[in-house]
């Protein structure tokens, strides 16, 4: 019996991103990229076992724990603490082709991570449970994934969650890459997910179809078609349904090592079935992402997103969102560490209201080892302010500051 650790370095990221995914920082800590430490594992052949073992735990003051209006906020100290537990069977991979893609055609990833709450003001418990699965084929022609995916969110975390995106998300999907020539790939998904509120007038179910062509210009140089199509369906009848189809671009341009520029951005076309009737909406969407590696220890991102969504706070209404924002990073050496996030979201809802949400979140790091396949112990301190304004309505501004500690330990 010995610890091994997965060599694999072809899945940096989430390869199934669309126009609605969220970035959510316990998937983040500890993704499916096969890169976290390893507690225990073994080899039997080619294939390897491995499994990881940990604990997330985070301590956070916040002056409007329950994210209300001036008048009726409340203090609190929140300790949440979420074990990880997470195994890796085979090679999870996320790429096609390269000189590692041989190493096990065939794997399994699972991902589990509770989090209990405790209230240390008012004596308040809660808890909510992340689960993450894939089994996956790869080789030098193409990748085939089926994925489960049970996130429950809280709005009262150190997630920040918005009220937008506080509810239980479950979701199933398959996934396909083929690569029909040297520089063409054939991409396919097909995804089920269900999105349950505390007020069930706004539960809905989605299937969603996602279809696309790659072609590889040169070397630096991507570009695709593809299309998304998808339905929507309230769980209470009165809100009916809706359809869209998409017409999209992909471009991933990296002029050098230190740039990079992707975009997905194309035309929605948007039909639905309620009373009373609404017409067609017709509208421009995106995807838009930029990097930049300003110095051996500096990374710039930036993102800028064009999307339409159902919401879950204003029954059956539809809003349309834009957001941007850069994060930036800076190392201090092998342990210390720095993160800037900032991002302004504005939604214009079908019913006249108009949101403006900006964020911020800073925080001072340490890591015992900067390889994450190696870091069994990282340390934030953090600071996050929040912010939501309603044109809409009178003195119904919303503002939560939070600060607060964060360790995750492997063991």
């Amino acid at each position: 019996m010995s610890i091994t650790r997965s060599k694999s370095f072809r899945r940096a990221a989430n390869p199934d991103v669309d126009l609605t995914t969220d970035n959510r920082r316990w998937q983040s800590i500890t993704s499916s990229s096969g890169q976290q430490p390893y507690s225990w594992g073994l080899s039997e052949g080619n294939v390897d076992a491995r499994l990881s073992l940990g604990l997330l735990s985070t301590l956070f003051y916040t002056d409007n724990v329950n994210f209300t209006t001036n008048d009726s906020k409340k203090t609190e100290t929140i300790f949440e603490i979420s074990p990880i537990l997470k195994l890796d069977i085979g090679d999870p991979s996320g790429a096609i082709g390269g000189a590692e893609s041989n190493q096990s055609e065939y794997y399994t990833s699972l991902l589990y991570l509770p989090t209990f709450y405790y209230h240390l003001k008012d004596d308040v418990d809660d808890y909510a449970q992340h689960f993450l699965g894939e089994v996956g084929r790869v080789n030098e022609l193409s990748r085939s994934v089926l994925r489960l995916n049970y996130d429950e969110r809280i709005l009262a975390s150190s997630e920040n969650t918005m009220p937008e995106a506080n509810y239980t998300l479950l979701e199933a999907s398959a996934l396909t890459d083929h690569r029909v020539t040297q520089r063409t790939t054939l991409r396919g998904k097909v995804a089920y997910r269900t999105i349950s509120v505390a007020q069930a007038a706004t539960s809905r179910a989605e299937w969603v179809g996602d279809f696309s062509m790659l072609w590889e210009l040169s070397p630096k140089t991507k570009l695709g078609l593809g299309t998304e199509l998808a339905r929507i369906i309230y769980e209470q009848r009165m809100l009916g349904s809706q359809n869209y189809q998409q017409a999209l671009i992909f471009l991933e341009w990296k002029p050098s090592s230190k740039i990079g520029f992707t975009t997905r951005t194309g035309m929605e076309w948007r039909h639905f079935d309620r009373q009373p009737p609404r017409s067609l909406m017709t509208s421009l969407v995106t995807l838009t992402t930029f990097y930049w590696q300003a110095a051996e220890k500096t990374r710039l991102n930036l993102r800028f997103r064009v999307s339409n969504q159902p919401s879950v706070v204003a029954q059956g209404a539809l809003y349309r969102e834009v957001r941007f924002g850069p994060d930036l990073i800076h190392e201090f050496g092998i342990h210390y560490y720095t993160t800037l996030e900032c991002q302004v979201i504005r939604r214009r809802y079908d019913s006249g209201r108009l949101d403006w949400e900006p964020t911020s979140r800073i925080a001072l790091g340490y890591r015992d080892d900067s390889d994450k396949a190696n870091n069994r112990l990282n340390i934030e301190l953090y600071v996050q302010w929040h912010r939501r304004e309603r044109s809409d309505l009178l003195n119904a501004t919303l503002e939560r500051t939070q600060a607060g500690i964060q360790v995750t330990r492997y063991f």
